[in-house]
């Protein structure tokens, strides 16, 4: 594990408040810590000040950081826990939320949705499979909290099942079954669309 060990000495240096060391890390974790965080809230701004507050923590507690995890695992905990914190303030919110949405691009849609082929489809087959992926990713979104950071972080974001385990705490079994019953409510919940 030399990246751990690495990640450790950065973790170490940034307690100290080397902030090449926190520069470093960032350069290693920022983008799969923005992805998780817009998969998880589908909000291009609000995932990227989660990103931003999940490495001020780290600065913030690197003294205080206990080697049990890996880094990458006490990182993505840190940037679940805001995630959570953000829904729970936007509960009113909770189920409208669509990676659909337009963001601040020029284009006025998502990234995710701009990875669509628009070549020389049919109109109408375009927006059936726009309106399909409107629908999963609002299925998605409305998943129960205890399954939805399983699915999204180890099957959308195709992290280890053990590192999920770490951060939420529990077995590697109860990653397991969380994933399995989120894809089966997932395809209760879709079973029209497919």
């Amino acid at each position: 594990m030399p990246e751990n060990d690495d990640d450790s000495q950065l973790i170490q240096r940034i307690a100290h408040g080397d902030e090449q060391a926190l520069a470093c890390l960032m350069g290693r974790y920022k983008e799969p810590l923005f992805r998780f965080t817009y998969r998880y809230l589908g909000n291009e701004s609000d995932s990227a000040e989660i990103t931003e507050e999940a490495f001020y923590r780290v600065y913030q507690n690197a003294a205080r950081y206990s080697p049990r995890a890996a880094v990458k695992t006490w990182i993505f905990a840190i940037a679940l826990n805001l995630c959570r914190d953000r829904l729970r303030r936007q509960k009113k919110h909770r189920g409208n939320v669509s990676l659909d949405t337009p963001s601040d691009d020029r284009q006025g849609v998502t990234p995710l949705l701009g990875s669509i082929d628009a070549g020389g489809a049919d109109p109408h087959e375009e927006l059936q499979s726009s309106d399909a992926i409107r629908r999963i990713n609002t299925a998605i979104h409305t998943l129960p909290e205890k399954l939805k950071f399983p699915f999204v972080y180890c099957v959308l974001e195709e992290h280890a099942y053990d590192e999920c385990a770490a951060i939420l705490k529990t077995s590697r079994k109860t990653v397991e079954t969380r994933i399995y019953r989120a894809r089966k409510w997932l395809r209760d919940k879709l079973a029209n669309l497919l």
